[in-house]
Parts: C-alpha cells; sequence; structure tokens
C-alpha cells in the first residue's frame, strides 16, 4: 500500500465492478449490436420463387426459347443439387428483394476477430476508467494531506493502460501478418520502408521545422572550440545515431500497423460524404467533415514556424485537447462509419448485375450472389477493430504524454544510488581491474527515466501516429474518388 497507495483499492473495484457489469452491458456491445442494421441475403427458394415470378409477368405462351430457358435453369439446379450445392443461374431482370435486419449478438459472434473486438474495447475503456479515476485521486489528495507522501507511489493506472496499448498492438500486427499472406501485403512492406527513410528525413530536420527536442534531449553535445577563428563546434554523441535508427524502426512499425486501417477509413469517409450527399443529412455531412479535418489541423501543433508564439504548457494543452476531441468524436461517429460499410452489400449486388450487362462471360448465380452479401457481414470483425483499435491507441499515447509531461515519475528512483549497489562497484573495480562503473550505468538509467525523455519520446510517437493516419486515409480518400470518377467515365463512354 506504501507504493501504489489508493490506486490498487481503485483498480481492484473498478475491474471487479466492469467485469460483472459487462456479462449484462458491455460498451462493446452496445457500439456494434445497437442501431446498425445488416443485408440478409435471400435463400434458395426465395431466388426460385422471385425468378418463377420473373417468368410469371411474361405471356403465357412460352416460346421455344422461353422453354430452354426454363429447362436449362432446372437441370442446372438439379445436377448441382446432387453434390449438396445447389447452384443456379439468375436472369438479369429478376426482381430481388435484400432485406435489412438488426445487428444482434448471437449472430454477430460467430463473426471471426468479433470475440477480440468486444473483449479489447471493454478491457481499454476498463483501463482509462481507471486512468480517470487516479488522475482525479492525484489531483484531490494534496488537499487531504499535508505530507507528500502520495509522490513516491507509482501511477498504477499506466500499467493498466500499457496492457491496453499491447493488446491493441497485438490484434493490428495480427491483421498485418494475415495481409502478407494476399497480394496487398507488399504494399505494407513498401509503406513501411518508406516510412523509416521519411522517419530519418523528419530527425534530421527537428530543430529547424519541427518541435520534437529529440536533439537535444537524447543527443549529448560536445562543444570544441576552433582556434583559428574561435568558432564553436558541436558534434553530437555517437550513441544519438543509434536512438536515431531505434525511433525510425519504432515509426516503420507504426506506419505498417496503421496502413489499412487508415486507408479504410479514407475509403469510409468517401462512402458516407457520397450516402449524405444523396440522403441530404446536413448534420452527420458536418461531423464527418469535421472529424476528417481536425486531424490534419492537429498536426500542425508540431510545426515550428506555426507554434513559435506559444506558451510551452499551453501548446501541450492544446495539443491533448485538439487529439482527444477528435478522438471522441470519431467514436461517436462509429455507427455511421459502420453502416456505411455495411450497406456496401448493396453496392456489390449492383456491381455483379453491372458487370453481367458488360460482359457476357459473366453469370450471376445463387451462390456468387449470397457470397457477395454474406462476404461483407463476415468481414465485420476487422473493420470495426481497425476503426477502433488506433483511436484507442492514440488516446493511450496522449495520456502517457500528459502524465509524464508533468512532474509524475513512472518509478520514484532516487538521485542517489543505494548502498549495496556502491559497495559492489568497489568490489568489482577492485577485483577486476576495469574502468566500468555501475554507479554510471545507475545514472544513465536514471537520466533515461527521467520525465523528459519519456514525455519527447511519447510526443513524437504520437505525432507520428496522428500523422501517418492522416496522411494515408487523405491518400485513399483522393485514390477513391478518383478512381469512382474514373468508372463513372468508363460507363458514360459505354
Amino acid at each position: 500500500m506504501a507504493i501504489f497507495g489508493l490506486q490498487i483499492v481503485i483498480s481492484l473495484v473498478v475491474f471487479c465492478f466492469l467485469t460483472k457489469l459487462t456479462k449484462y452491458y458491455s460498451f462493446g456491445r452496445w457500439l456494434l449490436c445497437k442501431g446498425l442494421f445488416r443485408y440478409w441475403p435471400p435463400t434458395n427458394n426465395e431466388l426460385k420463387h422471385a425468378i418463377k415470378q420473373r417468368y410469371a409477368k411474361e405471356s403465357t405462351s412460352k416460346s421455344k426459347k422461353q422453354l430452354n430457358i426454363s429447362k436449362s435453369y432446372q437441370k442446372s439446379s438439379s445436377m448441382n443439387n446432387n453434390n449438396d450445392i445447389e447452384e443456379f443461374p439468375i436472369p438479369i431482370d429478376t426482381s430481388i428483394e435484400l432485406k435489412l435486419i438488426p445487428i444482434i449478438h448471437r449472430d454477430v459472434i460467430q463473426v471471426k476477430y468479433i470475440d477480440e473486438f468486444f473483449s479489447l474495447v471493454d478491457f481499454i475503456t476498463g483501463s482509462l476508467i481507471i486512468f480517470i479515476l487516479t488522475e482525479i485521486y492525484l489531483y484531490l489528495i494534496p488537499f487531504f494531506r499535508s505530507n507528500t507522501e502520495h509522490l513516491n507511489e507509482i501511477n498504477l493506472s499506466l500499467f493498466w493502460c500499457a496492457v491496453s496499448l499491447l493488446l491493441a498492438l497485438i490484434v493490428l500486427t495480427k491483421f498485418v501478418r494475415e495481409y502478407l499472406k494476399v497480394d496487398e501485403g507488399i504494399l505494407c512492406i513498401i509503406f513501411g520502408a518508406l516510412s523509416f527513410l521519411l522517419a530519418l528525413c523528419f530527425q534530421y530536420i527537428d530543430e529547424k521545422f519541427f518541435d520534437f527536442n529529440l536533439k537535444e534531449t537524447y543527443g549529448n553535445r560536445t562543444i570544441v572550440y576552433n582556434d583559428d577563428n574561435d568558432e564553436e563546434i558541436n558534434y553530437v554523441d555517437r550513441r544519438f545515431i543509434y536512438i536515431v535508427m531505434l525511433f525510425a524502426f519504432l515509426n516503420a512499425y507504426q506506419s505498417i500497423i496503421l496502413f489499412f486501417p487508415a486507408f479504410r477509413f479514407g475509403q469510409l469517409q468517401y462512402l458516407l460524404l457520397m450516402k449524405n450527399k444523396t440522403n441530404k443529412q446536413i448534420f452527420v455531412l458536418i461531423l464527418t467533415l469535421i472529424n476528417f479535418i481536425i486531424p490534419i489541423f492537429t498536426c500542425l501543433l508540431w510545426f515550428k514556424p506555426i507554434i513559435q508564439h506559444f506558451n510551452a504548457t499551453h501548446l501541450l494543452q492544446l495539443r491533448i485537447f485538439a487529439i482527444i476531441f477528435g478522438i471522441l468524436l470519431r467514436i461517436c461517429l462509429f455507427k455511421p462509419y459502420i453502416q456505411t460499410y455495411l450497406d456496401t452489400a448493396f453496392d456489390r449486388v449492383k456491381i455483379l448485375y453491372d458487370q453481367q450487362q458488360s460482359t457476357t462471360t459473366t453469370r450471376i448465380t445463387n451462390l456468387s450472389y449470397q457470397r457477395n452479401v454474406t462476404s461483407i457481414f463476415l468481414y465485420l470483425g476487422v473493420v470495426v477493430s481497425q476503426y477502433i483499435l488506433p483511436a484507442f491507441i492514440e488516446i493511450i499515447l496522449c495520456f502517457y504524454l500528459k502524465v509524464f509531461s508533468s512532474n509524475q515519475n513512472l518509478f520514484p528512483i532516487s538521485s542517489n544510488p543505494p548502498k549495496w549497489l556502491e559497495t559492489f562497484d568497489n568490489y568489482m573495480q577492485n577485483s577486476t581491474n576495469t574502468n566500468s562503473s555501475m554507479i554510471v550505468t545507475w545514472n544513465e538509467m536514471r537520466n533515461l527515466f527521467h520525465n523528459q525523455h519519456i514525455s519527447v519520446l511519447f510526443s513524437y510517437l504520437l505525432f507520428w501516429h496522428h500523422t501517418m493516419y492522416c496522411l494515408v486515409s487523405c491518400g485513399s480518400l483522393i485514390y477513391n474518388t478518383y478512381i469512382q470518377r474514373e468508372q463513372h467515365i468508363n460507363i458514360k463512354t459505354d
């Protein structure tokens, strides 16, 4: 209790309460199983009934050609029925109705990665609640205590946030591993390599244009005076090069796991804009535009020509407020974005009919029709995880930046090394006759876990996460706009 204080009580009570509560109320289930609808594919009997109605509308005196079509339909259906997979063609002018049904937990739990989505959303939500309650506790405790014992307590909420961050990264990495098995995986590798080079460029021009402070924090400078012209020459320690390479690899990993989530977000943004344009939902349209534009302006809060007149404290507050506001808005628009994705099942069927009209080789069957509708629903677990997990990762990085930019320490490390370490260091130096010192290592580790070092690291990682997500989503929006325009031009020319 002396190390954790009241925080361990808060953690245990909140998690026990949430564990009991999630059986009856879950934030993940509320997001996905409340107010969302999916298209239900017609059964074989419904398709057969629609085909019969199509032929019934024609004249009763069938021509020989129509009779042959009806016989071929019956023949195709009976031949495949022997293999327990019934497949038959669907005429292009058959009127088929797609039904909208609400998404319920009993149906959606069978979809791949949905169980991970529910578990992660509930666990991360609990971790964020613990963090908020811990911050309230640390803010109010000085008013009730005259001593400073609470300053030596470890911030336990950071541990839960770290576990949440690790689980979210594991799920996104699992998605990348699945993409690497298909042709789209090469895009992740290419974008990761480009991000590695771009990160090196960003760190090179750190002091000129961006407010990262990497060189000032991690680069130990050596000042050498030139006797010829009395100039000072600054040399950066060689170890800073290794730190730069490590940061570049971290940025490349961030870009790889964010590529497809950000690309899908840009695609959903385009579809939602087109949907609201036809439905004329002005309020939702304005919110989606704000949701897409705000992150772009937030990236400029690290650009020195813009923030050079800002106070450091006010600038940090502005960054945290802008990021949290954008993330909360993105979570609030979860249902419109996911509903737009679910509505693409109707668009896929429409594309299937357009392909049959343009080419004579393409034939619509009952299996192809049903697969095009159900595939959208079966991929729902990946889509919702790619939408919500980057937002949770960003808000956790934002909370870490807030904590370490203040006077709170991750571990209350004393400035003086313990006596047993001094004794052991003296024994090793006298017995081995080496110049290595454990005391120097202790001081370096203490400097490494200093607030300034960690806050600069999280500020840089937060900027990279935010910037790469905005960059890829904007590129995806432009790409989808161009593709749809080209398809519209091709339809006109045909």
